[in-house]
C-alpha cells in the first residue's frame, strides 16, 4: 500500500515535470492581430518640462509560426517601458531605441528578447497613426524563442492607433493633456 501512494505520487511528479518543460521556439512566428495600448506619464503637454514615461502594452493573437518545432502559439504579449526627456508633445516623435520581451501563449514556449534601433512613424488609409519598428534603414535582433537563423533581423511590428494628428495636437492642447492612447490593429513577425 506505501509502495503504491509513493509509486503515485512520483507518476504525478513525473507528469508536472514533462508539461512544465519549457521550448526555445525555432524558425518564425507572424502575427495579423496586435492589439494594446500607450500610457503616458506624465500626460503629454504642449510646452511640458517633466521627464515622460511611455507604458506599452501589447497583445498579439490570430498566429502562425513557419519552419518552428512549436507547430502552434495561440497569443503573445509584452509590456515595455519607453522614457523620454521631456512630456512636450513633439519629445514622443523622436524615434527611440526599445528592449521589449515577449512572454507567450502557452508558456511551455520560452520568451522572446528583442532589440530595435528605434520607431518611424507612419499613417494608414483612414490617417490614423501609427508607428513600425525598426525605424526606417534600422536594425533588429532576437534571442530566445522565434530568432529564426539570423537572429532575428527581419523581426518587424507595425502598428495603428485611435488618434489622428489632428485628434494628437487637440489632447495635447487640452488642459488635461493627452494621458494616453490605443493601439487599434497592426501586424507582427519575430523571425
Amino acid at each position: 500500500m506505501v509502495f503504491s501512494v509513493f509509486s503515485s505520487l512520483g507518476a504525478a511528479h513525473a507528469s508536472a515535470a514533462a508539461k512544465s518543460k519549457v521550448t526555445v521556439a525555432t524558425g518564425s512566428v507572424t502575427y495579423r492581430k496586435v492589439t494594446g495600448s500607450i500610457s503616458l506619464s506624465p500626460p503629454l503637454r504642449k510646452g511640458g518640462t517633466k521627464p515622460e514615461k511611455m507604458t506599452w502594452t501589447i497583445h498579439a493573437s490570430a498566429c502562425t509560426t513557419s519552419k518552428s518545432n512549436v507547430k502552434h502559439v495561440k497569443g503573445g504579449g509584452l509590456t515595455d517601458v519607453v522614457r523620454s526627456p521631456t512630456n512636450a508633445c513633439g519629445g514622443v516623435v523622436s524615434s527611440k531605441r526599445t528592449a521589449p520581451t515577449l512572454a507567450w501563449t502557452p508558456k511551455s514556449v520560452h520568451s522572446t528578447s528583442a532589440s530595435f534601433s528605434g520607431f518611424s512613424f507612419l499613417q494608414n488609409k483612414a490617417g490614423q497613426e501609427g508607428f513600425t519598428i525598426p525605424n526606417t534603414g534600422g536594425n533588429a535582433s532576437v534571442t530566445g524563442s522565434f530568432a529564426g537563423k539570423d537572429h532575428g533581423k527581419r523581426s518587424v511590428v507595425t502598428v495603428y492607433t485611435n488618434l489622428t494628428i489632428a485628434k494628437f495636437r487637440t489632447a495635447c492642447k487640452s488642459k488635461v493633456g493627452l494621458t494616453g492612447y490605443k493601439i487599434i490593429s497592426g501586424t507582427a513577425k519575430f523571425s
